[in-house]
């Protein structure tokens, strides 16, 4: 069920760019604490089960990598083409890129700081700051896996002191990486305590961290800080993500969860593109909010079908690859 799961958060991060608001709450922001969680639950499954040596990592690296940027670089791309050809800007689109525009297109990780570096003034796909720290991620889980309690600590800290007002609540508590890193790591303990521990005990576990982070709550409204920007949207996020990962990450897969699962991505990454081509930056009521969530489905699976596919059947074979050398070295090792 976690491809259903992925598709629901997907949307609600693409309606959440056309101004749909829960009351005054943003369901973009709870659908990305979601992302992440879940990120954290399944990168750590792959890493177990196809990477498990440090030695390893440059392989995690190159599999997340044919995972990632194909579609990313085929939608990146076709947008750059609109734009160069309409003469049309937006707002995250405002001027004509140079070399350094381009390059944090390409590579991702430095919009995930726009705040430094004003790479949202020229973000193809402006959603992409969050696929930044997902990415980097990535890159320190295979560092950080046996100290996951210490780097948790760590980052819940960070995390504290942006919701409590001592530094800035929205950049260091749900943009960037060490204030964000902790929901990634929920997802990782989630999974590694889903295949060692009983399952009662788990439950308990599951209970009590939402118990805190609801005390947690409870304590900045009473101090007037959850009021401050996205203090509520991130706990929230938590609070639905910690169980839901808990329940659906048990479940069996489905083909038709499997298809949803494969469209999520590509909606998280086309829906500006849609939002901009196809309805000129203007998506109101409940009539266009379907045809520009249908429309962006379409995309999505376009560029699943004719992008994806391919990249995925090269990851297949460098996986069957991997399999055969280490079978190899383990039986040369035995004799």
């Amino acid at each position: 069920m976690l491809g259903t799961w992925r598709y629901i958060l997907a949307i609600l991060v693409a309606l959440s760019h056309v101004s749909w608001r829960w009351g005054d709450l943003n369901p973009g922001v709870i659908a990305v604490v979601g992302f992440y969680v879940t990120s954290g639950y399944v990168m750590t499954g792959v890493l177990r089960n196809r990477y498990p040596m440090l030695g390893a990592a440059s392989r995690f690296y190159l599999d997340r990598a044919l995972r990632l940027f194909p579609q990313y670089l085929a939608i990146a791309l076709v947008t750059l083409l609109w734009f160069l050809g309409s003469g049309a800007t937006t707002a995250f689109l405002k001027y004509s890129p140079d070399a350094v525009a381009l390059l944090n297109n390409l590579t991702v990780v430095p919009l995930n700081y726009a705040y430094y570096n004003d790479s949202d003034r020229f973000a193809l796909i402006p959603p992409a700051w969050s696929l930044g720290a997902e990415i980097q991620f990535y890159l320190l889980l295979p560092f950080i896996l046996r100290a996951r309690a210490v780097v948790s600590v760590i980052s819940v800290t960070v995390y504290v002191c942006a919701a409590a007002g001592i530094i800035d609540s929205e950049l260091f508590g749900y943009r960037l990486v060490p204030g964000v890193l902790w929901f990634f790591l929920l997802g990782s303990w989630l999974y590694d305590a889903h295949r060692q521990t009983e399952g009662k005990r788990t439950n308990l576990y599951v209970v009590s961290l939402m118990a805190a982070i609801g005390l947690f709550g409870l304590l900045l409204a009473v101090s007037g800080k959850l009021a401050l920007p996205y203090n509520r949207e991130t706990l929230i996020g938590v609070l639905v993500a910690l169980p839901a990962m808990h329940w659906l990450g048990r479940l069996p897969r489905h083909p038709w969860d499997e298809h949803l699962g494969n469209l999520s991505y590509g909606l998280f990454l086309s829906h500006f593109l849609i939002f901009w081509v196809v309805f000129d930056s203007s998506v109101e009521g409940m009539a266009a909010s379907l045809g520009y969530i249908l429309c962006a489905s379409v995309c999505a699976w376009l560029t699943q079908r004719f992008v994806e596919r391919p990249a995925l059947k090269l990851r297949q074979r460098f996986r069957q690859r991997l399999r055969i050398s280490s079978q190899a070295g383990q039986s040369g090792a035995e004799k």
